[in-house]
């Protein structure tokens, strides 16, 4: 036994056939990173020639080629000890960037997008949370290839190493040692490079674009942009009264819920409720999300102020805020508040944020009976869930003032609706449970609307409508929201319903900003502060020009004017220019035939905008 530990040990220290087991081992992980690139060609460019495939390889065929020839020079470079540590590293090394390329791969079928640090850091932030869904993601062919790949790197080479070493003929000598660090450095530079025209997210291989982004958000946002930090005076923000009969407010955000009007072609109305409302309703022309991502659009619609731009959730944390919220504003002023969410409390840590936007009391789907009520995703149940909770808080407070806040779920990732008879709205089973789910939603908008009406309370109650972000099912090869910057992704229904008033049409573009200004207009306040909030929809005053951003930091970001909307993508590819009045889809981009210095001023405008938003968060927490 001593001799075969021996034998082992020795083994060990001092592999044999490294040249034969080394190509065994990596030349399986390069030519993996090149079929999962071309799958995922075939899935999102089904019509992609020859020279587009090819440029879109580029990238992985190089980078394969690059790790190849890395470790065969490292370790051509190196002998005795040190070799060996070379050897093995290859090995851990490979088997990393192995999983990696199998994991962003799935990731990257679902969602149209990379993986990167700040994705993997936010799923493992977020592990209590997302385990469910993410297991439910995982698909029987991805499984296969992670085993494959440590089975391959493990077992492999030294059952097929051998053989191969025996087919070489020869060491290679020192000009071919130079010639090999040569193209080591050319083909590392052409796995950094993708065509203007082409994404590079998309183009760049996984390790590669993992590599980048760090680089890229560094540089994103010049700090020379930034004028000065804007002043957030919570402490100075108030109302004042200015009618003395004051009405409730409701305000509903509907999880992942799209404007209509971004929708295909169905074979029936899918938001027949809210289709209803629009002419009574104090809309804008289009509106939109400030940032998709829910915990951010929660806290720009109830805050009036931009959210932190970040992916750690910190508007969860005690004193993050630079604003007095709705709920506090009113609370000043005599009124009882409440939120209710047909979603688990726990994610994003909801009722910490909850409780920084001023409102008394929080009741998560965790608190409510779920007997007779059907799931809706893993995040929670059917929104109608929520009636029995909100009557009976109702009750106790009609006789005073009061503010509800609701967000529903129902729309959000994975559309489950487990149990709901399915209406045919469109022939892609994925798109049409979707647009099941922000049926319900409108559905239970319905619902809402006609309680406050058998409790009397109908006319007495303003109701804001609206989205927290949209969805993408793949119209610009993105799927889902964080960062889906065209108008499937950050335009919104945004209706402001005061039973007392007409409906009106505003003019151009709005975001959620304007919510709290034009919401203590409508309820009889005057907002006094030294913080800039938007002006209220119904003030007459122009809303300028309107930002949106992607949760990733230097990703992208939009801005809107009238009916023109400029894409900035940060040189991941050329920036796109849309006329929303004549091309809702954004199908015809104008980026080409633009005025280059218009372009220059939008871009401009969208990252000072974010510089300065993220000096005045750095100002107010005390230069964090």
């Amino acid at each position: 036994m001593t001799a075969v530990r021996l034998k082992f040990t020795q083994s060990f220290l001092n592999p044999r056939h490294v040249w034969g087991r080394l190509l065994v081992l990596l030349i399986p992980v390069a030519v993996l990173g090149v079929w999962l690139k071309a799958l995922r060609i075939g899935s999102f460019f089904p019509d992609a020639g020859i020279a587009e495939t090819l440029t879109k390889l580029l990238s992985d065929v190089s980078f394969g080629a690059a790790w190849v020839l890395l470790w065969l020079l490292v370790c051509w470079l190196t002998s005795g000890a040190a070799r060996t540590v070379a050897f093995y590293l290859a090995h851990m090394a490979t088997l990393v960037v192995g999983i990696f390329t199998v994991v962003n791969h799935e990731f990257a079928i679902r969602t149209g997008k990379p993986l990167t640090w700040e994705e993997m850091s936010y799923a493992w932030r977020q592990q209590g949370q997302l385990s469910s869904l993410l297991g439910s993601q995982v698909s029987n062919s991805a499984i296969a290839l992670l085993i494959g790949v440590v089975l391959g790197t493990l077992l492999l080479p030294p059952i097929l190493g051998p053989q191969v070493s025996r087919l070489l003929n020869r060491r290679p000598g020192r000009r071919i040692k130079l010639v090999a660090a040569a193209a080591l450095a050319g083909l590392i530079a052409l796995s950094s490079w993708s065509a203007p025209t082409v994404s590079a997210a998309f183009a760049l291989a996984a390790p590669v674009q993992l590599a980048v982004t760090p680089v890229r958000e560094a540089m994103a946002y010049p700090a020379s942009l930034a004028e000065a930090s804007p002043v957030l005076t919570p402490e100075t923000t108030k109302l004042v009264e200015r009618d003395a009969e004051h009405k409730n407010l409701v305000v509903i955000t509907l999880e992942s819920h799209r404007a209509t009007s971004t929708l295909p072609e169905t074979k029936q109305p899918v938001t027949p409720v809210m289709d209803a409302l629009a002419d009574s309703a104090i809309r804008p022309e289009r509106g939109y999300s400030v940032l998709p991502h829910t915990s951010k659009a929660l806290t720009a619609v109830t805050c009036g102020v931009v959210p932190p731009l970040d992916s750690e959730n910190t508007e969860a944390e005690p004193g993050s805020l630079p604003a007095k919220c709705l709920p506090e504003l009113l609370t000043e002023q005599g009124y009882s508040t409440a939120f209710f969410q047909s979603a688990t409390e726990h994610f994003e840590r909801r009722r910490a944020t909850v409780a920084n936007f001023g409102y008394q009391r929080f009741t998560p789907v965790d608190e409510m009976s779920s007997a007779g009520f059907r799931r809706a995703n893993y995040f929670g149940y059917e929104d109608d869930i929520m009636l029995g909770p909100q009557r009976e808080w109702i009750s106790e407070h009609m006789d005073e003032p009061f503010m509800m806040g609701v967000l529903t779920v129902t729309g959000h990732h994975d559309y489950a609706l487990e149990g709901f008879d399915l209406i045919d709205f469109v022939d892609d089973p994925l798109l049409n449970k979707y647009l099941n789910a922000i049926h319900c939603q409108d559905q239970y908008v319905g619902h809402v609307l006609e309680m406050f009406k058998e409790l009397g309370l109908y006319d007495n109650t303003v109701f804001v409508i609206t989205g927290d972000h949209g969805e993408g099912f793949g119209e610009h090869t993105v799927y889902q929201h964080d960062n889906t910057i065209h108008d499937e992704g950050i335009r919104i229904p945004y209706l402001i319903v005061d039973p007392s008033r007409d409906g009106e049409l505003i003019d151009g573009p709005a975001n959620q900003l304007a919510v709290l200004p034009t919401a203590v207009d409508l309820l009889g306040f005057n907002l006094v502060s030294d913080t800039a909030y938007q002006p209220s929809l119904t003030s007459g005053e122009d809303q300028g020009p309107v930002v949106a951003t992607c949760l990733a930091r230097g990703r992208c970001t939009a801005t809107m004017v009238g009916d023109m909307k400029l894409i900035h993508n940060f040189g991941d590819r050329r920036d796109e220019v849309y006329n929303l009045s004549v091309d809702p889809y954004e199908t015809n981009d104008l980026a080409a035939d633009a005025d280059a210095s218009w372009m220059a001023e939008q871009r401009d405008i969208a990252l000072k905008w974010y510089v300065e938003a993220e000096l005045a968060y750095a100002d107010y927490r005390g230069g964090e």
